[in-house]
């Protein structure tokens, strides 16, 4: 059942002043026809509790705001991504620690090469010849490219630590419109029925000219509206509970509650939020962080092509006589030569170009990341402020408004049409508080989205 102070006042104001109404009416005009609207009244009163608690839309397992945000950190396949993703980079490590490949020829070799281009010179050998070539790695250069590549797993979790982030915004929202929805379902329950009373009071009045044709129309008009109002809001918790369905890895159309508690969690306090806190807390800045860390894992990677690498190579040949000649040679390569050190030379300065420049990408981030979670406390706080005021001083005034024309109404002192003027804006303005309260959870989730505050 839907609990709120705004429902709490009408079961505790609204029917008995009804209720008082409609006998005083019953004892001055002395019908019987009558006596059955007596009868509805309480029938009303015995069913509102249930009405305005039973506004549920589906049926289903009831979460809670962190159940839902649970089920989507464990449940979603936009998160589930990255655990794959951190896989490929770990096995991409192991793979720069693999050897070159051996290199094997085969082919003809003669000796010595045949004078004057004859092929007839007697002192030449032709030989089948095979070659074996191995190239050995750089040990230093194979644990900083298994360095670079794990680095990425780093990022990978700030990715996903992002869209998570993201994805509990979205939960929240729709979390929060769906009760919002709710509560004014309830509201509207609560409103009808002391609407179609007044209907009821209108119609039996008009025998006597104490009421209008015009009145009836009206609140006939009001309660065409407060339908339609109906079927915007169960559409909207529809929707919400599709989007909570869809984060969650469910099916779009699966039975699915809310629980409609509005307990609101303790202020925000920004006290604490600095560059320091912000560069710990938000993951696209850690991303930014880490970029920089895998950046300078490149430049060390590009600086050890300064340093030679060494291999071996072995021939064998089987001559025409069934002899064998053989050859072993080491090889060196000579990265100083001046046609190939501007190349590595180059890239290793171009790295830490990109290095500053994702320096200065990172401090951007921290100044708007702490721009956006003032600006956002700052509204917070001006819209907690509202609602505060309209809590205490604007719906006080609209109740005791509508509960004065009620009075005079049970006195035969008041008229229809005031008493609906009076019913029509207390309905909205309660309309408005929960409207307001809407708002005030929204900035609160944009808050704690920019704080990465879960």
């Amino acid at each position: 059942m839907v609990k709120s102070k705004e429902h709490s006042w009408h079961r505790r104001d609204g029917y008995p002043a009804f209720e008082r109404c409609v006998k005083r009416k019953l004892f001055d005009m002395r019908l019987t026809g009558i006596s059955r609207l007596k009868k509805c009244g309480r029938m009303v009163l015995m069913l509102t509790p249930l009405l305005v608690g039973g506004s549920r839309l589906s049926f289903g397992q009831t979460y809670c705001l962190r159940q839902i945000l649970d089920k989507i950190d464990t449940a979603n396949p936009g998160l589930q991504q990255y655990a794959l993703r951190t896989k490929a980079s770990l096995l991409m490590g192991e793979a720069s620690r693999a050897w070159a490949a051996p290199e094997v020829g085969a082919g003809l070799s003669e000796f010595p090469y045949p004078a004057g281009g004859t092929d007839g010179d007697p002192m030449a050998r032709k030989m089948l010849m095979i070659r074996l070539e191995q190239m050995f790695p750089n040990v230093r250069k194979q644990r900083t490219e298994q360095d670079y590549y794990r680095s990425f797993s780093s990022q990978h979790g700030d990715d996903r630590a992002t869209l998570q982030n993201m994805l509990f915004a979205e939960a929240k929202t729709a979390y929060y419109e769906a009760v919002i929805a709710q509560h004014q379902l309830a509201v509207l329950a609560g409103q009808e029925k002391q609407l179609k009373l007044l209907i009821g009071i209108a119609a039996d009045r008009l025998t006597y000219n104490t009421a209008t044709t015009a009145d009836i129309y009206k609140a006939r008009a009001k309660l065409g509206d407060l339908h339609g109002t109906r079927v915007q809001l169960q559409s909207a918790c529809e929707q919400a509970f599709v989007k909570l369905n869809s984060l969650m890895g469910r099916s779009f159309d699966a039975p699915l509650q809310v629980d409609t508690s509005l307990n609101l969690p303790s202020r925000i306090s920004i006290l604490e939020v600095d560059s320091a806190y912000v560069q710990q807390h938000r993951s696209d800045i850690r991303h930014t962080l880490d970029g920089i860390h895998s950046m300078a894992l490149k430049q060390r990677i590009e600086a050890s092509a300064a340093a030679p690498t060494f291999g071996v190579m072995a021939d064998n040949m089987r001559m025409d006589g069934g002899t064998y000649m053989y050859g072993v040679m080491a090889t060196v390569s000579i990265p100083i030569a001046p046609w190939s050190s501007k190349g590595y030379h180059a890239k290793t300065s171009a790295l830490r170009y990109q290095v500053q420049a994702m320096e200065k990408q990172k401090d951007n981030q921290v100044r708007e990341a702490l721009e956006h979670v003032h600006k956002d406390w700052l509204a917070l706080r001006a819209a907690t402020q509202d609602l505060g005021i309209f809590e205490r001083e604007v719906l006080p005034a609209y109740r005791e408004t509508y509960q004065a024309n009620l009075n005079a109404l049970s006195e035969n002192t008041g008229n229809i049409y005031e008493t609906l003027a009076a019913w029509n804006d207390l309905t909205e303005h309660e309309m408005e508080y929960y409207n307001k309260l809407g708002k005030l959870l929204k900035l609160r989730v944009m808050l704690e989205t920019d704080m990465q505050n879960d």
